[in-house]
């Protein structure tokens, strides 16, 4: 399929309704630090236990990707994103009714969190497919909802709860989540997935042919309603011209030519076969990819040390001597940072002159140079923990801008589903480790200080991690990059 032909109007639909499904999900899951503050006043439990569900949550809302993938290989994106609006909302409205901390570990760590997962990865994934030339520029715009709700949701919740206190908050928050049905509702297939999945049909009706050769037409109604008349690439062992008649819904036939022919091509991608289901051989096939395999390690370093400040920050903003409103500005601040960053990212993602790969190692180390300043004593004042927080999320965002781009790059388009699942369990397993591992940490030391300095040295050597990605593309080939050996090219044109 031409590239040019993957853009499509609906696209603006598809961006807008991922914009809004992650303006709500990480506007709530960035909040969680807000609540920490009175769930600590409530329950008489330690800050580490408290973060822990904040981390799960977090955690599965990322590292749940490979069950999204899956379903996502079983039934549409939209089915998908209806699945998490159900989970998330349900955990939600059981929150306010919960009577200790077990419930809440359950009902939001878990239940929310997966319903979290099952609405992002799909949305997210399709603001991806509709676009190929402004892939980058899409992505990014549909990611600044994660910024734009965490500037939005802390400040939201902190009024909530003065005005109907924690349980009364959750229960309108469990109300403003119901919004993602109506987003979930507009996501609809891209014009690639169309297509993919006519090829798929056609494929089958071409191997029912071939097993019987006295058979001339497919009785399937409509066959190729949804296949262009540009080229489908379908495995054989061989080339063939046929005529396909089609008998339409009026029951007119209408003839069609097939004509197939073989192109050979690389023997490294002999056993390979993009247009398999198998969930397994898609895993065999990203983890022979070394760059994707230190892809996936940086993330979980990554968001091992991003997640701390974004959990931890409002409890230790309070322990510097900040109220809990200038908690939450300041949270939302970091947040405000994160909107311009994904949209930045997006717009800097889409020059052709700029290798996305080293700016994305560049942004890297610059999150982690600039969150060894936020324990700092001089920064220790609204302005300077305004300016390093601002800073902090531009550069924040602009990794998240980046994300499905350079996994794109990285895999190739036609993995990008599969392997944003499965970068997803990656961030989930470092944010469900950074918090309770930092609050440790600041307990231990007696300095919750530590934990932000263990939080900037973990995204650190996340990005020097990176450096080694260069080197190990030139010494194999992404997935998305090599030729397949036997390809059946399917050209299909109506005969008048």
């Amino acid at each position: 399929m031409a590239c040019g032909k993957v853009d499509n109007p609906w696209g603006l639909v598809i961006i807008a309704s991922a914009f809004w499904i992650q303006f709500v999900s990480f506007g709530m899951a960035t909040s969680f630090g807000v609540y920490i503050v009175e769930l600590l006043h409530h329950f008489d439990v330690s800050l580490p236990f408290i973060s822990l569900i904040g981390s799960v949550n977090i955690g599965l809302f990322l590292g749940a990707g490979p069950l999204a993938s899956v379903l996502m290989r079983k039934m549409s994106y939209r089915r998908v994103c209806f699945l998490g609006a159900v989970l998330s909302t349900s955990g939600l409205i059981v929150l306010p009714f919960t009577m200790n901390m077990i419930y809440l570990l359950f009902f939001y760590g878990i239940v929310t969190g997966i319903g979290y997962c099952l609405l992002y990865v799909p949305s997210h994934t399709m603001s991806g497919l509709y676009y190929d030339k402004h892939r980058s520029l899409a992505t990014g715009v549909a990611t600044a909802g994660s910024g734009l709700g965490g500037i939005v949701f802390p400040n939201l919740v902190q009024y909530l709860i003065d005005e109907y206190g924690w349980r009364g908050s959750l229960l309108l928050v469990a109300g403003l989540n119901m919004n993602t049905f109506i987003f979930s509702a507009l996501l609809r297939d891209s014009p690639m997935q169309k297509a993919q999945k006519a090829k798929e049909k056609l494929f089958i009706q071409l191997e029912d042919l071939k097993r019987n050769e006295s058979s001339n037409q497919f009785e399937k109604e409509n066959l190729i309603r949804d296949v262009d008349d540009s080229e489908l690439v379908l495995e054989s062992s061989e080339g063939e011209v046929s005529r396909i008649q089609i008998i339409g819904a009026n029951g007119k036939a209408e003839t069609y030519g097939v004509k197939t022919f073989v192109a050979e091509n690389s023997d490294d991608s002999q056993n390979e076969n993009i247009n398999s289901n198998s969930i397994w051989s898609v895993m065999l096939s990203l983890w022979k990819n070394i760059p994707f395999c230190i892809y996936v390690v940086n993330n979980i370093l990554w968001n091992f040390g991003t997640v701390i400040p974004l959990i931890l920050g409002p409890e230790y903003f309070t322990t510097i001597g900040f109220s809990q409103t200038e908690s939450a500005t300041l949270i939302s601040l970091f947040s405000g940072g994160s909107f311009v960053g994904c949209v930045l990212g997006g717009v800097i993602g889409n020059i052709p002159q700029i290798n996305r790969l080293y700016l994305y190692i560049f942004v890297n180390l610059s999150v982690g140079v600039v969150g060894l300043l936020i324990p700092l004593d001089i920064a220790h004042s609204m302005v300077g923990l305004a300016i390093v927080g601002i800073v902090w999320g531009t550069m924040f965002g602009l990794l998240l801008g980046l994300l499905v781009v350079v996994t794109a790059d990285l895999v190739g388009i036609q993995y990008l589903g599969d392997a944003m699942g499965f970068l997803m369990l990656a961030n989930g397993i470092g944010c469900i480790a950074g918090p309770p591992i930092g609050g440790w940490v600041g307990e231990a030391t007696a300095s919750p200080a530590t934990a932000f300095y263990v939080s900037a040295l973990a995204v650190i050597a996340s990005g020097l991690l990176m450096v080694f990605i260069p080197v190990s593309l030139k010494i194999c080939k992404p997935p998305g990059e090599r030729a397949h050996n036997l390809t059946l090219d399917v050209r299909v044109a109506r005969n008048e």
